[in-house]
């Protein structure tokens, strides 16, 4: 049974109004009952508020009961009516019923009719709400029904004004409700976006909402659906002059609102609401899946850009060995269109000699992870270029291998260097045999000759030729030494600075100089390189070195015995990081402090010149700079920096 039930009773007999509600409200005790005397009236309280019956008179002021029943009729087709007649006919009653009319019933003065109309009226509301309740429900799940469809209309949508679009008109059509229209969120303000002609009709085109404006940007701010039954009951309306006296309001989430509306107050009810919220999702998610999508594919886009910026190859290798993704550079090196490359399996890039290595790497990717492979690419004019290949492992979420991912980078340079360097050091070996055999042959000759004429002769011109021979000797020596000073430093190890010092020492001790190592580091070079730098710049020392600063007491070696003293120790500054070797000697002028890496340069009588600048070409092949300095005591220092630590 109804709760409760609202009935407005049309009638001008006060008699027959009072005797009518108390019988009403007997026979259900959530009885309201609202009169009104005339039509007119009677018209008006039903716009102002909703009824659940409607009662009335046959002979009325102004208008007879059945004209009452033709105007409600109008407004509110399932209303239920009863004619309530204190006089009628047969003809009264053909007309109500024709009018449509729920029920037609006779006062003739005793309590019976009374009790029989609060019985019909009960009946009729509790019937009419289960008919509306059976309607709705119908109504509900075909309109769900429908929405399915509008479902995947929104799915073809591919821009944010078509699914506006295919939101006014399921409003329309599906839901019945022909006065609505979309809202874009754009900077600050609500721009219309789609409308149907109903909006229209009633408002023109509709408005742009700023921030604050009406019902519509309440509604987007707060995210939560409005319902307003009256909308000149609010004063937040936009317009207080709209001819819209309902208006339901809709977000989609920050991309706007739905906006609905009707001219007839009331006009939503649950089920037009829960069928509005279902179609703002689908919309909601409609745009939020074009979002997504378009951000997705600014993100492809900027990093499409950036691996088309690379002078290097980019590419991902799918597990069944076909190109899967690349870059512009491909194309561009090896002379294939895009099109060609998609239908074109890995080996293709390949001239054939170079597959088995190229099949090897992708395996090893796949064990290991990581590979670097040196391989030839075949463009599509047969031309060889060399490339070195750096690939990585792909995995899924789940790290499942999907492929490989790597870079190629054109090696044509290097390789043309290696071949260069290669000629040189052939060229250098010829020089290394000439001096080593060729001239040093003759020399040996002639000093076995100079041994016969000083066993037959006795002159100091002898001696001067036997010094020439020890010069000439000393030459051949320090030319090769400095001309294998110029190979490839490629037999790296670490080794301690001090213990490699303490050995070369060794090869120039003697009692005119001291030893004294200053701290110790880890040094990653090409041993042989190592040991001849360091000899040449001891040597330097000792032989350049006079009697000068003292051995101190927090030496960490001291090698007492000689009036010159040498110090090895470390650089460790904030850019630099190396080791120095200085002696307290009369030092280098700063004029000549360049001048002496320079070939042939010497100070000495017996001095080639050659000592420092295989210094310098052995700290080149490292990588190493070797500058000359002062001493703290005033004598020479040469500093050797640039080292990588061990």
């Amino acid at each position: 049974m109804t709760d409760r039930i609202r009935v407005l009773h049309v009638d001008d007999e006060p008699a027959v109004v009072e005797a009518a509600t108390s019988a009403l409200e007997q026979a259900h005790c959530g009885i309201t009952v609202e009169t009104e005397t005339n039509v007119a009236d009677g018209l008006k309280r039903l716009d102002e508020g909703a009824f659940d019956c409607v009662i009335a008179g046959y002979d009325l002021p102004g208008q007879t009961g059945v004209e009452f029943l033709d105007a409600v009729r109008k407004r509110s087709p399932d209303l239920p009516f009863v004619l309530f007649a204190r006089e009628g006919n047969e003809a009264a009653a053909s007309d109500a019923i024709s009018a449509g009319v729920t029920e037609y019933l006779r006062a003739d003065g005793s309590a019976e009719p009374y009790a029989r109309l609060a019985h019909t009226v009960v009946n009729a509301v509790e019937r009419t709400a289960d008919d509306i309740k059976h309607t709705q429900g119908s109504r509900r799940e075909r309109a769900i029904e429908e929405l399915h469809s509008t479902a995947r209309a929104f799915m073809r949508a591919t821009t944010a004004d078509a699914v506006a679009q295919v939101t006014v008109d399921a409003a329309r059509t599906i839901l019945n409700m022909p006065a609505n229209a979309v809202h874009f969120a754009d900077g600050d303000s609500l721009y219309p976006a789609a409308w149907t002609n109903q909006v229209e009709e009633l408002i023109g085109t509709p408005p742009v909402f700023e921030p604050g404006d009406g019902l519509a940007w309440q509604a987007f701010e707060s995210g939560e659906t409005q319902v307003h039954n009256d909308v000149a009951s609010s004063p937040a309306r936009y317009n207080p002059d709209t001819d819209i006296q309902s208006e339901l309001i809709l977000p989609l989430g920050d991309h706007g609102v739905l906006l609905i509306g009707s001219c007839v107050t009331g006009a939503f009810d649950d089920t037009d609401v829960t069928l509005a919220r279902t179609l703002s999702v689908h919309a909601t998610a409609a745009l939020s899946r074009l979002d997504r999508d378009r951000q997705l594919r600014e993100e492809r886009e900027f990093i499409d850009q950036a691996l088309n910026t690379l002078d290097d190859l980019f590419y991902v290798i799918d597990t069944d060995g076909s190109l899967r993704r690349w870059n512009e550079r491909i194309p561009e090196v090896t002379g294939y269109s895009n099109d060609e490359i998609d239908d074109m399996p890995v080996s293709d890039f390949f001239p054939g000699d170079e597959h088995e290595t190229i099949a090897a790497a992708i395996n090893e990717t796949r064990t290991s992870g990581r590979v670097t492979v040196e391989a030839e690419i075949l463009t599509a004019d047969r031309e060889r270029i060399p490339y070195e290949f750096a690939g990585t492992q792909l995995t899924d979420a789940d790290g499942a291998p999907v492929g490989t991912v790597g870079i190629g980078r054109d090696i044509s340079q290097r390789k043309a260097y290696e071949q260069q360097l290669e000629r040189q050091n052939e060229r250098l070996d010829e020089f290394t045999s000439i001096v080593s055999h060729d001239l040093r042959n003759p020399l040996t000759v002639a000093e076995g000759n100079l041994e016969l004429a000083r066993a037959e002769y006795d002159s100091d011109a002898l001696d001067k030729v036997s010094r020439a021979h020890e010069r000439m000797r000393a030459l051949i020596d320090d030319l090769l030494a400095f001309a294998r000073a110029g190979e490839t430093a490629t037999d790296l190890e670490s080794v301690a600075l001090a213990g490699i010092v303490e050995e070369c020492w060794q090869s120039v001790e003697d009692d005119r100089a001291t030893l004294v190592v200053e701290g110790d580091l880890r040094v990653r070079a090409d041993m042989a390189k190592l040991r001849r730098l360091l000899a040449n710049l001891l040597r330097n020392s000792v032989e350049h070195g006079t009697t000068g600063a003292q051995t101190t007491a927090d030496d960490n070696t001291d090698h007492s015995g000689g009036s010159a003293t040498v110090r090895v120790g470390v650089i460790e500054d904030t850019d630099r990081h190396g080791f120095y070797v200085a002696d307290d000697g009369p030092g280098i002028p700063a004029a000549d402090r360049e001048q002496v890496f320079e070939g042939g340069y010497s100070t000495g009588e017996s001095g080639t010149g050659f000592g420092l600048k295989i210094v310098q070409r052995i700290a080149e092949v490292h990588g190493w700079t070797v500058t000359a300095t002062e001493s703290e005591a005033g004598g020479a220092r040469f500093e050797v920096t640039g080292l990588e630590p061990a």
